[in-house]
């Protein structure tokens, strides 16, 4: 099962890692904003949760973790230096390139899960190990969503006076709520 992930999806992912984590060194933030902005590269990049066995692969962590702050492997050659992944990067974009983010606790971000893909030689791992974390996340959004519906028409039913439909909605919330 291969999911394909659009750019607006990975530009959003990345503006929401951005501004939300704190990033061990602003050369990754620079990277990762140039990412953002180059459409045919962006195009290029598959976030995954294991990057060994990639030819090209960019592992980031964030600071509550303790994993090494960036890490660029092209080939055989690995860096730490974001500057030399920029270049590599901006020159060559032919290949794709594996991202792995290392969050503090990534399962609770459904963020996260929006723009996780699966590599075609690892198929069925990502399904397998956050399968279910993806479904409680899209469990608990549908909720959320069926539970601001009931609150809006609520409100219009107070607004407009209609007490009977009142009554009715304010009975399914609760029962939503149990």
């Amino acid at each position: 099962m291969e999911q394909m992930v659009s750019n607006v999806e990975k530009k959003a992912f990345l503006r929401w890692l951005l501004g939300r984590h704190v990033l061990k060194n602003r050369e990754t933030v620079w990277l990762l904003n140039y990412i953002m902005s180059d459409e045919k590269l962006l195009g290029l990049i598959h976030f995954v949760d294991n990057v060994t066995q990639c030819n090209r692969a960019i592992t980031i962590s964030e600071t509550r973790t303790s994993s090494s702050d960036f890490e660029y492997i092209k080939a055989k050659v690995v860096t730490n230096d974001p500057e030399k992944a920029f270049h590599d990067l901006r020159l060559n974009q032919d290949e794709a390139v594996f991202v792995k983010i290392n969050l503090s606790t990534h399962k609770l971000y459904p963020q996260y899960f929006s723009v996780l893909e699966e590599r075609p030689e690892m198929s069925e791992q990502v399904h397998v190990e956050y399968g279910q974390a993806a479904e409680d996340v899209l469990s608990e959004s549908e909720k959320a969503f069926a539970r601001e519906r009931l609150y809006k028409a609520i409100n219009e039913a107070l607004d407009s006076g209609d007490t009977e439909r009142f009554y009715k909605l304010t009975e399914k919330l609760n029962a939503m709520k149990n």
